[in-house]
């Protein structure tokens, strides 16, 4: 168990449409149950965090249209360590409003930042680094990212590539990636400088604001000025709420990170899956004998092979046969049906449904 200086905050304020029908802007992926066995990504984050971190330092950094998702989830977190972002600016404002907010309870606090809806596979060498990490932060002003040894040429995830090494396991960054073609997948994953982005993030809160005020001055300019110390927490929230609006919609890869040479990357030896497209949640979820992922209540299977059924409704019975590599997800108003194998296709049916329908059934 990390000490009292040491803080966790899980972001779980976004919204995704890559698992569209069954991930909606209502109710995104991190607050879904996929094994049906009670167990929400988000829900296993912070049980993860609370062996790790002390209970009254775990944060849960969220949006207004969420805040009761999480309270229900987490019924054992106090309220209170549920921070409210009032509108969605994307990650830069919502880790910066979170980093003032903890030093503002302490201002020696380390911080890890996490996202929601992380998969861990081996905790051990997860816990391994990010304790290495918090000690390093906490002596060493600089931003810390944890990157992934790739085992394959990966388009589905950012790229880290790496510099000199600052400590054992630590280096400094060269450059960030986004989800790169495949061509060039292969360059990054054979030159063995590169890394698979985790999301997974740390510094000392002082430090960053510092870093952050050259990247993004206007906004730590608001920060400063809803933080001052003359201002109480009502008149806080009240700045808050009015100078929100005005951020600018920005992520912390492109308002920070690729701005400042004050990052390094800690290499993690931990298997992870970010679910990011319905292959890699095939991949976490739990199968039959035959491979298929059977997320339904109540049903009856014959003569498939790996296959991905979900169903979210208590009452329906579901019967399918002779159905190889297929997707089928059922819910309330949108039922699809295809080959479970076609990331590129599925893109176009929530394309055709927005330009058909609108946001009926975003």
């Amino acid at each position: 168990m990390l000490g009292s200086d040491n803080y966790c905050v899980v972001l779980a304020g976004g919204f995704g449409t890559r698992l569209w029908p069954l991930s909606r802007k209502g109710m995104p992926k991190q607050f879904l149950d996929f094994n049906n066995n009670g167990h929400t990504l988000l829900k296993e984050t912070v049980e993860r965090m609370r062996r790790i971190f002390p209970e009254e330092n775990i944060i849960v950094s969220t949006n207004l249209d969420f805040y009761e998702d999480v309270c229900r989830q987490l019924p054992d977190l106090n309220p209170l360590q549920v921070l409210r972002e009032p509108v969605m600016k994307g990650t830069a404002p919502s880790i910066l409003l979170a980093s003032y907010h903890i030093h503002d309870i302490n201002p020696n606090a380390n911080i890890l930042f996490v996202p929601s809806d992380l998969v861990i596979i081996d905790e051990k060498p997860y816990v391994n680094v990010i304790e290495r990490g918090m000690s390093f932060v906490r002596d060493n002003n600089f931003i810390l990212t944890v990157g992934i040894r790739p085992t394959r040429p990966e388009t589905r995830f950012g790229y880290i590539q790496i510099d000199e090494q600052k400590a054992d396991g630590i280096y400094s960054v060269r450059t960030f990636t986004e989800k790169p073609e495949e061509s060039f997948a292969k360059v990054f994953v054979d030159s063995g400088e590169f890394y698979w982005n985790s999301g997974i993030l740390m510094w000392n809160a002082s430090a960053f604001i510092d870093i952050a005020k050259a990247c993004l001055p206007e906004m730590v300019a608001q920060f400063n000025r809803i933080y001052d110390n003359k201002h109480s927490r009502d008149e806080r929230r009240s700045i808050l709420y009015s100078v929100y609006e005005a951020f600018p919609r920005i992520s912390m890869d492109y308002g920070i990170l690729e701005k400042t040479d004050k990052v390094c990357m800690a290499i993690g030896d931990f298997c992870f899956n970010d679910i990011e497209s319905w292959d890699l949640l095939y991949d976490y979820c739990a199968k039959d004998d035959e491979g298929n992922v059977l997320g339904m209540y109540n049903y009856q299977v014959y003569n498939c092979k790996n296959s991905m059924f979900l169903c979210n409704k208590e009452k329906k019975l579901v019967v399918i046969d002779d159905l190889s590599d297929f997707l089928v997800v059922d819910t309330d108003d949108v039922l699809v049906i295809c080959r479970r194998n076609n990331e590129t296709d599925f893109k176009r049916y929530i394309n055709d449904a927005m330009i058909k329908y609108g946001e009926k059934y975003s």
